[in-house]
């Protein structure tokens, strides 16, 4: 601070104000360009601090080499090898969805004619289990989320139960908002949430990361006035919070782990903080770490 001080005090400010009133467009073009110049080196420094300069290299590598591809599938002959090679991996994963059985139909279309209970009832017994995935006695690595015979009859009642309800209208289904606010504050409880706390049910993980990303995205605005909120994230955190960044247009910062440990490196993560951020993410190491 001291240092800086001390520059600025050196700086002829007499000049500048002269030279700034005599030649006011100049001045202003100047004034922009060094701000954009500025404004670049500074995101250059944190950059290199976050994530090191072999990290800052190897990502420069990659664009630069990116580019050179893409000018060069850009040529006759070599973008049509690319685009063939393209086409078979897109008609690849195509033909890997969509499965064509043997005297099963396709349903394209509302039938012309009704359906009976029973038939409607067959289509989905043969396709409940396409795949031959024994994923009830563990042949499935994190699909789903099964409980047991005794847990799946128990839930299938539940939904039974309120499988027409709206909790759009409380006034209808109190007993609904009731269940809600209840295990809204289990939850709530398990974090040592105090009696100010509140939360809401989502349809699954990742409407719940957009979600609380949203919250401190509005509460940034509104408490900070910040304009440009960011947030900061490790990179084993979920893909929910990118796709939170990309919908509402905000900055997102990931921050390099322990290669041995998956934990976040904390000096990188204090360095990619900064006046804008709104949210830091703790994350558990995800599946593909």
């Amino acid at each position: 601070m001291t240092n800086a001080m001390s520059t600025l005090a050196r700086v002829d400010w007499q000049r500048i104000t002269a030279y700034t009133i005599n030649n006011p467009r100049q001045a202003f073009i100047n004034a922009a360009v060094a701000y954009f110049v500025l404004r670049q080196v500074a995101k250059g420094v944190k950059t290199v601090t976050i994530y090191g300069l072999q990290h800052v290299l190897s990502a420069l590598w990659r664009t630069v080499a990116g580019g050179l591809i893409r000018h060069v599938r850009r040529t006759p002959g070599a973008g049509a090898v690319v685009q063939r090679n393209i086409a078979k991996a897109i008609k690849d994963i195509e033909n890997s969805m969509n499965i064509d059985i043997p005297g099963e139909t396709k349903f394209v279309s509302i039938p012309e004619h009704p359906m009976s209970d029973e038939e409607i009832l067959a289509v989905l017994e043969r396709r409940q289990n396409e795949a031959g995935v024994d994923w009830k006695n563990g042949r499935a690595s994190g699909a789903v989320y099964h409980g047991g015979e005794e847990l799946a009859r128990l839930t299938n009642q539940a939904y039974a139960m309120f499988n027409l309800s709206n909790p759009l209208h409380p006034g209808v289904f109190p007993g609904l908002r009731r269940l809600e606010a209840e295990v809204v504050r289990m939850v709530l409880n398990l974090y040592n949430g105090s009696s100010e706390c509140c939360g809401t049910t989502t349809s699954g993980g990742t409407e719940s990361i957009i979600m609380a990303v949203r919250a401190h995205v509005v509460w940034g605005r509104k408490t900070r006035g910040i304009e440009r909120p960011n947030i900061v994230v490790p990179i084993t955190a979920h893909a929910a919070f990118d796709k939170a960044a990309e919908y509402f247009d905000i900055g997102i910062t990931h921050v390099p782990v322990d290669q041995k440990t998956q934990r976040v490196e904390v000096k990188a993560l204090e360095r990619a903080i900064d006046s804008d951020t709104v949210l830091i993410v703790g994350s558990s190491a995800t599946y593909p770490h």
